[in-house]
């Protein structure tokens, strides 16, 4: 057993990682312009929820 090595982590010099494709970074791209939006929508979503809130308050 100790004549293994471990290899998580490691990499072999020659072994480079894979440039992305322009097709993978358009895709990515556009998660996150969308992750933004929802995150934005969200927002929205809690502050007219909370603005909604206090005119019940107001007018009980």
């Amino acid at each position: 057993m100790r004549f293994f090595r471990r290899t998580t982590g490691r990499r072999a010099p020659q072994e480079r990682r894979r440039a992305p494709s322009f097709r993978e970074l358009r895709a990515r791209l556009r998660t996150e312009k969308a992750e933004a939006r929802l995150l934005d929508t969200e927002v929205r979503i809690h502050q007219e929820a909370a603005r909604i809130r206090n005119q019940i308050r107001t007018s009980a």
